[in-house]
C-alpha cells in the first residue's frame, strides 16, 4: 500500500497543479491525505473541490483545530498513514507522472533501502531551471556517511520511505526536527539512505515558500545559536537510535556523531564568546559544515553583521 502525505497552508497560488501530478500518476497511491494547517486563503475550498470534482475516494482532507507548523503537520501525517511506503509531498511542487511508479518499485525491489530520494528540477521565478543535487546518470545509489552529515542533499517532497522506518524514528523525534532531516540522517546511520539519480519533482523556488523564509532568518546570530542548540540535541537523539536501533558494527557511525558534537560545542562558543582563537580552532571542523561557505559565514555574522 502507497501513501502520500501532503501539507498545505496558504498555498492557493500552487497547489492545483501539484494535485493534478499526483491524481495522473501513472501508477495511483492507494491513499493521499491532505493536512491543511489552517489557511486563511481558499486552499481549502480549492482542496474540496478537486477532490469532489474528480470523485477521488481514496483521498482525504483534514483541517487542523490550531496552527502547528509544518514540522509538526508533516508528522502527524506520517502517523495517520497506512502504507507500507510513505512519500512526503508540498504544496507547491508538480511531480513527473512516473515518480510513484519508479520509487516504489525500487524500494520492493531492495529491501535494504530505508530511505529513497531523487533528484529534483529547481524551478525559479524568472524562468531559470536547475537539476541537482546529482547528475542525471538514472541510477540507484547508496548515500554514505559523512562528517557533514547536517547537510540535507535532497528536500522531504523528493523522500519514499518505509512506514516501519518512519516509526521508528519518530519515538525520537521533537518538536524543533523537521521531518525530513530527521529521516534522511537516521537513515544514513541506518546504512539505508539511498538516491535515484533522476529528477522526478519540479521544485518551485519561490519568496513565499517557508523554505525560503526560514532560510532567510537563519542568517541572523540569534537563530544561529538557536540552530546549534537544536542540533546538539539532534545528535543526542542520534546516537541514542543508533545506539537502540541499529544493528552489527556501530562505531564508525557513533565516532561521526562525537566529532560533530565537538564541532557544534567549538561553534557555540565561537558564537557565544566571540573569541576568534575560538573561530580558527573550527577549521579542523571544516568538513563538518554543511557547506564550507558557512565557516566564513560564522564570521560575517559575529564580526562583521553582529545581529
Amino acid at each position: 500500500m502507497i501513501s502520500v502525505v501532503i501539507s498545505t497552508y496558504n498555498g492557493e497560488r500552487f497547489i492545483i497543479p501539484q494535485l493534478e501530478s499526483i491524481m495522473e500518476q501513472s501508477v495511483l497511491p492507494d491513499e493521499v491525505l491532505v493536512i491543511d494547517d489552517c489557511s486563511t486563503d481558499h486552499t481549502i475550498s480549492l482542496v474540496k473541490d478537486f477532490i469532489h470534482q474528480n470523485n477521488l475516494q481514496n483521498w482525504q482532507l483534514s483541517i487542523n483545530k490550531y496552527n502547528k507548523g509544518w514540522r509538526r503537520n508533516f508528522i502527524d501525517g506520517i502517523r495517520s498513514c497506512h502504507g507500507d511506503l510513505i512519500f512526503t509531498c508540498d504544496q507547491d511542487d508538480i511531480w513527473r507522472k512516473d515518480k510513484v511508479e519508479i520509487m516504489s518499485k525500487i524500494m520492493e525491489d531492495n529491501a535494504n533501502i530505508r530511505l529513497l530520494t531523487s533528484n529534483y528540477c529547481e524551478s525559479y521565478e524568472n524562468g531559470n531551471k536547475k537539476i541537482g543535487p546529482w547528475e542525471n546518470s538514472k541510477e540507484v545509489k547508496r548515500i554514505r556517511i559523512k562528517n557533514n552529515y547536517f547537510l540535507i542533499k535532497s528536500p522531504g517532497c523528493t523522500y519514499c520511505f518505509r512506514k516501519s522506518f518512519a516509526t521508528i524514528c519518530l519515538k525520537y523525534w521533537q518538536p524543533d526536527y523537521p521531518h525530513d532531516a530527521l529521516l534522511w540522517r537516521f537513515a544514513m546511520f541506518a546504512d539505508g539512505l539511498y538516491a535515484y539519480t533522476d529528477d522526478l519533482i519540479v521544485w518551485r523556488k519561490h519568496s513565499a515558500s517557508t523554505f525560503f523564509k526560514e532560510s532567510k532568518n537563519l542568517k541572523t546570530i540569534k537563530e544561529k545559536r538557536k540552530w546549534i542548540a537544536v542540533s546538539q540535541q539532534f545528535n543526542t537523539d542520534l546516537k541514542k537510535f543508533v545506539a537502540n536501533e541499529v544493528s552489527g558494527e556501530v562505531s564508525a557511525q557513533i565516532s561521526t556523531a562525537k566529532r560533530a558534537d565537538q564541532w557544534l560545542e567549538t561553534r557555540k562558543k565561537f558564537y557565544f564568546q566571540k573569541n576568534p582563537l575560538i573561530g580558527l580552532k573550527l577549521l579542523f571542523y571544516l568538513d563538518s559544515y554543511p557547506r564550507y561557505r558557512q565557516f566564513l559565514g560564522d564570521w560575517y555574522l559575529i564580526y562583521l553583521k553582529r545581529k
